[in-house]
């Protein structure tokens, strides 16, 4: 309940703070669509620099929402829910970025879950309640002005039941 109550601080002050600033850069805020990636299949997020600067140290934070069985063949019906957050570093200058970035993931399923005898198990178990991740990756951002933004990234996932998982994704955003 406690990662609810946090995620939904992340969600309605955090942004509130971020567009009351004067400059409509300032801490290069961004909404961004992600494929693939730490949310799964897919997930929108925020990301935003803690500094008034184009580089540095920011965080991410999002909601993801991928279909039971869409990497197997699955007998579950709904929705993988997931709550990727997360740090980031942008290194670089002007519109052409690199970034490294860490963070967790918080998964839930609203669904009752069935237990299928004879299923392989899937890249995302059904019963994974959480797992790291790291990305490495490119990020294109206008400088000192509002447009869209892209990045792609290579993230590896750290669960429970399997050492490392590679992933990655990308993903495109409007910067405000």
């Amino acid at each position: 309940m406690r990662r609810i109550v946090l995620l939904g601080f992340l969600f309605f002050f955090i942004p509130a703070n971020v567009f009351s600033q004067s400059h409509s850069t300032s801490h290069a805020f961004q909404l961004q669509f992600e494929a693939l990636g730490p949310g799964v299949s897919s997930s929108f997020n925020i990301d935003s620099r803690f500094t008034k600067k184009e580089n540095g140290i920011g965080f991410r934070a999002g909601i993801g929402i991928t279909p039971l069985g869409w990497l197997k063949d699955g007998c579950n019906s709904g929705s993988l829910n997931s709550f990727p957050i997360g740090i980031n570093y942008l290194i670089g200058h002007g519109t052409n970025l690199f970034e490294v970035a860490g963070g967790g993931v918080l998964l839930f399923t609203p669904e009752t879950k069935l237990y299928c005898t004879g299923m392989e198990k899937s890249f995302f178990s059904e019963d994974t309640e959480n797992y790291w991740f790291t990305s490495v990756g490119y990020r294109h951002q206008r400088l000192h002005k509002k447009g869209v933004t892209y990045r792609v990234f290579v993230s590896p996932l750290f669960q429970k039941d399997f050492p490392v998982k590679f992933w990655g994704g990308a993903s495109i955003g409007y910067r405000f």
